[in-house]
C-alpha cells in the first residue's frame, strides 16, 4: 500500500498534494489554516459563511452592528421580510475576507472557499451572485459549492473575466445530485473537480434524516467513479467525510480518486477557529456523544456533539444583526419554532426550543459543535496532560500524518 504522498492532484499541467482541508464554518476553517495547507502544496479552504460577521472579528468593522442599527425597529417583529443585507457591503466584506488569504499565501498549493447555496440571506440569488463575484475579484483559487443542487450558480458568474482561470467544484452526496447539475451546468462548463462526501461527514449531511446511516462513502464514490468513467468525464473525485487516517485515504487514491477531503481531525489544531475550551470538548467525545439532528433551520440533517450549547436554546431570532438564514419571504424554521413556543409559553422569560436552533447566533458563538463521526478518535492522536487536558496539535503535523502516515 502507497501513501498519500505518491500521489498528486492535477489541474491541467499544475500538480497538487492531494489533501483538501474541508471548509467549516463559521471561521472554523480559518484563513491560518487554509494557509498551512496551501503552503504545504495542497488545499486549504476558508468559508465564506456569515463572511462579515467574520470580517468584523478580524478587522474591527461594525457590519453586524450598524445592520442591526438600521434594522432594529424590526426585533419584535416576527416577519423578516424588511430585514436586507446591503449587496455593496456584502461585496466589500466578502473582498477582505478573500484577500486577507489570498495575499498572505504562500507555496505552491491554492486557498478555495466554500460557498454554501442554503446560505439564501433574503435575497438568495442577489447575495450568492455578489459572494461568487467578489471572491473572484479578490482572487481566490477556487470556489467549491455546497449545501445545495446550485443548479443556476454557475450561470451567474459565467461572464467574469476570471470564470475560466477559478476553480470550480461541486459537493454532492450522490449520483442523482451530480447528474442534475450537470445538466443544468454544461453548457456553462464542467466542474474542475466534484467532491463525494459520505453520510459520516461533519456538520450538513446530504442525506435524509431518517435514513443516512443506511448509506456508505465508498459505495457513492464507486458508482459516481464508475458513472464518470463510462461517460469518459475526466473529472477528479475527491472523497470526504469519516476519512481519519493516511491509510484509508490512500486506499481511495489507490482506487481511482484524485485527491481525499479531510476536516474533523483539523478541528483540534492551533490554527482552527474554534475556541481552545471547545477543542477540548472534541477530545473528550465519545461515540455516544455524537448525534444527527434536525435542528438546522436549512432542512438538511447534521452531525453535532449532543452536548453543544445551541441545542435547544430559546434565543429571540437575531435575523436584524445576521439573518443569513433567511428564505426569500424573510422567514426561517427557526424563527417559526420559537414563535409558537413563545406562544404556548406566555409571560415566561426564558423558553426552549429544541426542534430547530438560531444557527446564525449559535455558530457565530461556537456553540453548535459540529463533528464528523470518527470525533472520539482525537484523544488517540495527541497527549494528554495530567490535569486531564488534551495538548493541541499543529496543523501541520496533522496534515503530514495523513500525507506519510500508513497506520490503519
Amino acid at each position: 500500500m502507497r501513501c498519500v504522498d505518491n500521489f498528486r492532484l492535477r489541474f491541467g499541467s499544475k500538480e497538487l498534494v492531494p489533501i483538501v482541508i474541508g471548509g467549516m464554518g463559521v471561521d472554523i476553517s480559518t484563513v491560518e489554516l487554509a494557509l498551512v495547507a496551501a503552503r504545504l502544496g495542497g488545499i486549504g479552504h476558508i468559508s465564506d459563511a456569515m463572511v462579515p460577521t467574520i470580517v468584523d472579528r478580524h478587522f474591527k468593522t461594525q457590519y453586524v452592528k450598524n445592520k442591526l442599527k438600521t434594522y432594529k425597529f424590526n426585533v419584535l417583529n416576527a416577519d423578516k421580510s424588511p430585514v436586507k443585507f446591503d449587496l455593496g457591503l456584502l461585496e466589500e466584506a466578502t473582498r477582505m475576507h478573500v484577500s486577507r488569504a489570498m495575499e498572505a499565501k504562500r507555496g505552491d498549493g491554492m486557498v478555495f472557499i466554500n460557498c454554501m447555496e442554503k446560505l439564501t440571506m433574503n435575497a438568495p440569488r442577489e447575495t450568492l451572485e455578489v459572494r461568487l463575484r467578489s471572491a473572484m475579484d479578490a482572487g481566490i483559487d477556487g470556489i467549491t459549492l455546497a449545501a445545495g443542487l446550485h443548479l443556476g450558480s454557475l450561470a451567474l458568474v459565467e461572464d467574469h473575466p476570471r470564470f475560466y482561470d477559478v476553480k470550480f467544484g461541486i459537493i454532492v452526496s450522490s449520483l442523482r445530485a451530480l447528474q442534475l447539475f450537470l445538466r443544468k451546468s454544461a453548457r456553462t462548463r464542467l466542474p474542475d473537480y466534484v467532491v463525494v462526501e459520505g453520510p459520516l461527514a461533519g456538520g450538513h449531511l446530504g442525506f435524509s434524516l431518517n435514513d443516512w446511516d443506511k448509506y456508505d462513502l465508498r459505495a457513492v464514490f464507486e458508482q459516481i467513479r464508475d458513472w464518470t468513467r463510462a461517460e469518459q468525464l475526466n473529472i477528479p473525485l475527491i472523497p470526504a467525510g469519516g476519512l481519519f487516517t493516511g491509510r484509508q485515504c490512500a486506499e481511495y487514491l489507490e482506487s481511482g480518486a484524485e485527491a481525499v477531503q479531510v476536516a474533523t481531525r483539523f478541528t483540534v489544531t492551533r490554527e482552527c477557529g474554534l475556541p481552545d475550551e471547545v477543542k477540548q470538548e472534541y477530545f473528550k467525545a465519545e461515540p455516544e456523544d455524537v448525534e444527527v439532528n434536525g435542528v438546522s433551520p436549512t432542512g438538511y440533517p447534521m452531525r453535532m456533539l449532543k452536548n453543544s450549547p445551541g441545542i435547544g436554546g430559546g434565543n429571540r431570532p437575531n435575523c436584524e444583526a445576521y439573518g443569513y438564514l433567511l428564505n426569500a419571504a424573510g422567514s426561517c424554521e427557526y424563527i417559526k419554532s420559537y414563535h409558537r413556543e413563545l406562544a404556548a409559553h406566555p409571560g415566561e422569560r426564558k423558553i426552549k426550543v429544541w426542534d430547530k436552533t438560531c444557527l446564525c447566533t449559535h455558530m457565530r458563538n461556537f456553540d453548535i459543535w459540529t463533528c464528523g463521526h470518527n470525533v472520539h478518535r482525537l484523544k488517540y492522536t495527541s497527549v494528554q496532560n495530567a490535569e486531564g487536558t488534551y495538548q493541541l496539535l499543529d496543523a501541520e503535523t496533522v496534515f503530514n500524518d495523513y500525507l506519510y502516515n500508513q497506520e490503519r
